[in-house]
């Protein structure tokens, strides 16, 4: 079995707003939006100046398909 060695940030919506939060290759959560994001803009900014080593990580926007 092969790990991926990038974490994975994960956009999504929640029953409060817009929250996110990263995996680590072994699937634990290594950081967390720590609050409810009124608007999309605001938590991928949030998102953007916890997670700035954008090399890193893989971004997932499941806010997408829920919207």
């Amino acid at each position: 079995m092969t790990i991926p060695s990038l974490h994975i940030v994960r956009l999504y919506i929640a029953r409060d707003g817009f929250r996110w939060h990263r995996k680590a290759a072994n699937g634990r959560i290594v950081s967390e939006s720590g609050e409810a994001y009124t608007t999309k803009g605001a938590a991928l900014e949030g998102l953007s100046m916890s997670n700035r080593d954008t090399d890193n990580y893989t971004f997932i926007d499941d806010t997408e398909e829920q919207s």
